[in-house]
C-alpha cells in the first residue's frame, strides 16, 4: 500500500481507495499544456496523478468544448479506455507540469483477479462519479448561469483548494474559459458574475489562483435558489 501525495481531501489511506490495491509503477512527466489522450490517440489505461492537475473534456462539434473534470494528486482519470470504446471523444491534458502513474486494462483485470476488493473499490469510485455526472447535469438544466457558476466554484474549492491562513480556500490558476466549459456558458458571462461576486467581498482572484470564502459563498447560493425559485 501506499500514498503518493499528502492531499487531505482525497486520502488513499482510506478503506476502500483503489489506490491502496495497485503496485507501484514507473511515473511519466507532463509538461504543462500537452495532451496524454486525445480521440487520435486513446487513452492505453487507467492514469493516477501523483502531482499536478488534468483536464478532461469533450468536443461538441460546433460548440465550445465540456469540461468533464479536473483530476489532481490521487486521482484517477481515463477510466473509459476500460470499455475499449469504438470511438472515444474524451481528451485529457495538463493543465500543469503534471506527474501521472498508468496501469493497462489488463493490469487492472489482473489486480482484480487477485484482490476482488479492488474491483469493489473501483465500483464506488465510479458510482461516486455518476451521482456526481447526474447533479452537474440537473444544475445544468435547472439553475441560472449565476447558480452554476457559483456551484462550480464551490465543488473546485472542496475537490482542489486549500484553506489559507485567513480562512478562505484558495483554488489553484483556472482560467475564466475553463471555467465556462465546466458550468455550460461563455466566457464572458462568467467574466461579468465573477466580477460581480468580488465586488460583493465573496472571492479574489489573480494569477496565483482563486480565493474563495466558501461559507459566504454557500449563503449566496442559497440566495441565488431562493429568488430564482421565487422569480
Amino acid at each position: 500500500m501506499f500514498s503518493v501525495s499528502s492531499k487531505p481531501t482525497t486520502s488513499p489511506r482510506e478503506s476502500g481507495h483503489p489506490l491502496i490495491y495497485l503496485p507501484r509503477k514507473a511515473t511519466r512527466e507532463v509538461k504543462k499544456g500537452q495532451i496524454i489522450y486525445d480521440p487520435d490517440r486513446p487513452s492505453t489505461g487507467i492514469h493516477l496523478v501523483i502531482r499536478g492537475r488534468v483536464k478532461v473534456y469533450r468536443q461538441v462539434p460546433g460548440q465550445i468544448s465540456i469540461v468533464m473534470e479536473i483530476y489532481s494528486a490521487d486521482e484517477f482519470f481515463g477510466e473509459s479506455s476500460l470499455l475499449s470504446l469504438p470511438m472515444p471523444r474524451e481528451t485529457a491534458t495538463a493543465l500543469e507540469d503534471t506527474s501521472l502513474m498508468s496501469w493497462t486494462p489488463n493490469e487492472i483485470e489482473e489486480q482484480i483477479e487477485r484482490q476482488p476488493e479492488m474491483g469493489l473499490a473501483f465500483i464506488q469510485m465510479l458510482t461516486r462519479r455518476l451521482v456526481d455526472c447526474e447533479a452537474r447535469i440537473e444544475s445544468l438544466n435547472r439553475e441560472k448561469c449565476r447558480e452554476r457558476i457559483i456551484r462550480g466554484l464551490l465543488r473546485f474549492a472542496q475537490r482542489l483548494g486549500e484553506t489559507t491562513e485567513d480562512g478562505t480556500v484558495r483554488i489553484p490558476p483556472l482560467s475564466q474559459q475553463t471555467i465556462s466549459e465546466y458550468v455550460g456558458t461563455s466566457r464572458e458571462i462568467v467574466t461579468l458574475h465573477m466580477n460581480q461576486l468580488r465586488q460583493l467581498g465573496l472571492m479574489r482572484y489573480s494569477r496565483k489562483g482563486i480565493n474563495i470564502s466558501t461559507d459566504a459563498l454557500a449563503r449566496q447560493l442559497q440566495h441565488e435558489e431562493v429568488r430564482h425559485a421565487g422569480g
